[in-house]
């Protein structure tokens, strides 16, 4: 068990520091740094989930690895809606409403792409 949370702890730290990086070296008005890094999350825990599901050896490591670790980390609701509320509370409804329907529409569809791309990868073999 704190093995399990000594990896957790150093692939958040990887990732956030990732995520930070990404958001100090492209800032904008709009949040699109948020975006892509919540819509590629959504991507990566798609494949993740798929791996996980027809993987024989490692599964429950790998998912802690990635889905926990790294994903979990990289991407944040909070940060998500923390900023849809400061859009609108600056009366920006239009752009809060745009930010909420790309990622919830976006990142579903990633989410499903990944594990697509992992069934026709795994078939392939």
């Amino acid at each position: 068990m704190l093995r399990n949370s000594i990896i957790v702890l150093i692939c958040a730290f990887v990732a956030g520091a990732l995520r930070e990086l990404l958001e100090l070296s492209f800032q904008s008005p709009f949040h699109w740094i948020t975006i892509i890094i919540n819509l590629a999350g959504a991507f990566l825990m798609g494949m993740t989930y798929e791996y996980v599901r027809i993987a024989k050896k490692n599964a429950a490591n790998f998912s802690l690895i990635a889905g926990t670790g790294l994903i979990g980390s990289f991407t944040t609701f909070s940060t998500f809606i923390s900023e849809i509320y400061a859009l609108a509370a600056r009366q920006q409804f239009l752009s809060a409403v745009i930010y909420l329907a790309v990622s919830t529409f976006f990142g579903i569809l990633l989410l499903v792409s990944g594990k697509k791309i992992v069934q026709v990868v795994k078939h392939a073999d």
